[in-house]
This record gives C-alpha cells, sequence and structure tokens, in this order.
C-alpha cells in the first residue's frame, strides 16, 4: 500500500549555500540511512517518489521547507520523523510529518502545485537607518514597483508591489529588519532576493555591498479562503 508524506523540515547554516541539487542529493541520503521502505519509480535508472516544495535560491535559510516522500507501507508519523532525524546532519532538522489523507475520489495535488504564500525574515544592512527606513515608508504607498525579472526564458518587466501580501519592518543595530508575506508559486510568485534588491536600489540609506540574510519561515495555501501551513492543509 502506498502511502505519501509531507515533511517539513528546516535547514540552517552552511547547507544554505549548497545548490538545490546537492540538497535533493543529501536528502536522499539522509532516507536511505533511515532505511525507510520508500517508493522507487520503474525503469532502468529508478528514483525516489520524492519531490521539494519551493527551491530556495543559494544562500537562504528556512524554518518552513516541504518535500513529498512515498512509502511503499505505512508507518507512524512520529516514527519516521525519529528515523530520519537521526539520520540527518545538524544543519537539516526534521520538524513535522504529516500523512496526506485523501479523503475524496480527488487525489491531493503535490505541495508544489498548492503553494499560495510564502513568509520571510530579512535582514538588509543599512549605512544610515533612519533614511532607509523613510524611504521604504514613502516607497510602500506608490502602488507600482516595476522592476525586470529575469529566468531562463529570458528578461520582462513585472510589476512586483501587487505581489507583496504582507510586510513589517523595523530597526535593528545596522540592519532593517523585515518580515514579509509574499506570493510563492506556480500561478504567481515573488522571489525574496527581487525584492530585496528592488528596496536597496530604489531607497536611499542601504548598504547595497553587504550580504542579506534571508530565512523562509512558513509556505502557505489557500484552505477555503483562509492560507494555513502546507502541513494543516493536506
Amino acid at each position: 500500500m502506498k502511502v505519501r508524506y509531507l515533511i517539513k523540515f528546516s535547514k540552517e547554516d552552511s547547507i544554505k549555500f549548497i545548490s538545490h541539487l546537492d540538497l535533493m542529493r543529501t536528502i536522499q541520503k539522509i532516507i536511505r540511512r533511515a532505511d525507510l521502505p520508500v517508493e522507487y519509480s520503474k525503469g532502468f535508472n529508478p528514483h525516489m517518489s520524492l519531490s521539494l516544495a519551493q527551491p530556495l535560491s543559494v544562500g537562504m535559510s528556512s524554518k518552513g521547507e516541504y518535500m513529498d516522500l512515498v512509502l511503499v507501507e505505512e508507518l507512524n508519523e512520529e516514527f519516521i520523523k525519529e528515523k530520519l532525524n537521526e539520520s540527518a546532519p545538524m544543519t537539516i532538522r526534521i520538524i513535522e510529518v504529516t500523512k496526506v489523507i485523501q479523503l475524496t475520489e480527488k487525489k491531493v495535488p503535490p505541495s508544489m502545485a498548492i503553494i499560495d504564500r510564502a513568509n520571510y525574515s530579512m535582514k538588509l544592512p543599512v549605512e544610515d537607518g533612519k533614511a532607509a527606513e523613510k524611504a521604504l515608508t514613502a516607497i510602500l504607498e506608490k502602488p507600482s514597483w516595476v522592476t525586470i525579472k529575469k529566468s531562463k526564458k529570458g528578461e520582462r518587466e513585472i510589476d512586483i508591489r501587487p505581489l507583496i501580501k504582507e510586510i513589517k519592518y523595523w530597526l535593528k543595530d545596522d540592519y532593517l529588519v523585515m518580515n514579509c508575506t509574499l506570493a510563492c508559486g506556480s500561478r504567481e510568485h515573488l522571489s525574496p532576493d527581487l525584492l530585496s534588491t528592488y528596496i536597496k536600489n530604489n531607497c536611499e540609506g542601504f548598504n547595497g555591498e553587504r550580504f542579506t540574510y534571508i530565512e523562509r519561515n512558513e509556505l502557505y495555501a489557500d484552505k477555503n479562503g483562509n492560507f494555513v501551513p502546507l502541513y494543516k492543509y493536506v
């Protein structure tokens, strides 16, 4: 009997600097060491039935990463969590394991297909904190933030202001700290690094040379008009 699990995990410290492909390889090693009964694809080069919900850019940490994992038999959720944490490096921690329950004949879509929003914490370095805070307050009054978005398909002009769903900010030491909820997923998407770059390029008082710290806190899905963490959606 195949059983799908939604697994929430964190990635911190040095592992935030590895590529998405290397992160996938690391997770596969963790699962193999945990000796879980994973489903594999058929054919000459079988792959684990494993997928990540929403890849992060290199250099970003996260407390709210998700993966879908299919096992060939049902196991206790706490048992899966313990086995994976025993096999994982300290830079990856399993936070929550949730069995995906199919209540109707309609198949529950994979996590990457249900994401609508993401919440981030960001620390933008400043040279003049008061000036940076004042400039950000002023620019947030503008209804449109037009910028260039680069992708594999090329460059295109987009308005990112409607993609900022919520934003709070305050000064701390040499940083302007932000907590923001952004559009995320296949329907509309705003990456936090594009947002931080736009702010630093269009507001005075920021230091564009220093590293911007970005951490993802959670991924959300729309459940009957309410945005809930992915593990509460399934």
